[in-house]
């Protein structure tokens, strides 16, 4: 492989990130960073601050590698700047992957039985099927899931049964027992995952994440409540870690419950206060006991 590359056209452009094609390489992609960080799917809530490129790029880069070297699968390659990194170009799986160490957030609204703090002793996997604008639509143009009203906060549905050959949507913030969680929305899971025991690996393979994660930050005092993933196909076929991996995708805390993560900005943060939390993960994961305790 090349020691340097050019990026080419945008291949894609999320909220915090741009991803560019690889000239002379249809198989890579440059993932660069943006200063942008965002809150609770709300653009009026985007604000910037001038690190936040380098921040996300650093923890991404770390985490992954350190999930390579733990013997998971990943899309990155290698760090390639301060702000981009080189990964396999990957068809991404509209799932978003959720681990939880601790129950809060979203958890609890569901589940209103269970105490905010709950440690679950082994890590549960919930997936969320990732919509934009209340509908999914396949790579090919097919519309396969509509009609989910952002307003009312039905983007993203919980997948209840993952594991069944039809997945059942339900609303992602409600306990399932209400009437009005069920959005009666169904979906073939053969249209979004490539075979019937992928959902098998993805758990495992999130679980996995997930302990070696709170291993490296138990490492440095933190602790992870939990993180979100995503999945993508390589061009090899292989399902593996893509997308990114950084301060946006988890709650972090110190040992005596100070918040690190986005979850401090989601919470009304001062901006400046932010941009100290994320550069102080970023420079966590380039400590020896992230990463070389494995």
């Amino acid at each position: 492989m090349p020691d340097s590359f050019s990026k080419g056209k945008v291949f894609a452009e999320g909220k915090t990130k741009v991803v560019y094609a690889v000239e002379g390489e249809s198989g890579l992609v440059i993932l660069e960073s943006k200063v942008d960080i965002t809150a609770l799917d709300d653009p009026g809530r985007t604000r910037w601050f001038g690190s936040k490129a380098w921040c996300a790029t650093t923890t991404t880069s770390r985490v992954f590698e350190l999930l390579e070297n733990a013997g998971l699968p990943v899309a990155y390659i290698r760090q390639v700047s301060k702000t981009e990194f080189l990964a396999w170009k990957c068809e991404m799986i509209p799932l978003e992957v959720v681990i939880r160490g601790i129950a809060t957030g979203g958890y609890l609204e569901r589940n209103p039985e269970v105490k905010d703090g709950t440690r679950f002793s082994d890590p549960i996997c919930e997936f969320f099927l990732k919509t934009t604008g209340g509908k999914l639509v396949l790579p090919d143009g097919q519309v396969v899931v509509e009609g989910l009203d952002p307003k009312k906060g039905e983007e993203d549905p919980f997948i209840i049964n993952p594991y069944a050959g039809v997945w059942d949507l339900f609303h992602p913030k409600k306990p399932p027992s209400e009437e009005e969680a069920n959005l009666l929305r169904f979906l073939d899971a053969a249209l979004v995952v490539p075979h019937q025991h992928s959902m098998e690996y993805m758990e495992k393979v999130a679980k996995g994440t997930f302990l070696v994660l709170e291993e490296a930050w138990g490492n440095l005092g933190c602790q992870l409540v939990d993180m979100k993933i995503e999945f993508g196909i390589d061009p090899k076929g292989n399902i593996v870690i893509a997308d990114v991996v950084d301060n946006d995708s988890w709650r972090l805390r110190t040992r005596d419950g100070q918040e690190l993560s986005k979850e401090f900005f989601r919470q009304g943060g001062e901006l400046g206060e932010v941009e100290e939390k994320y550069q102080l993960v970023a420079k966590l994961v380039q400590e020896p006991e992230f990463s070389d305790w494995f």
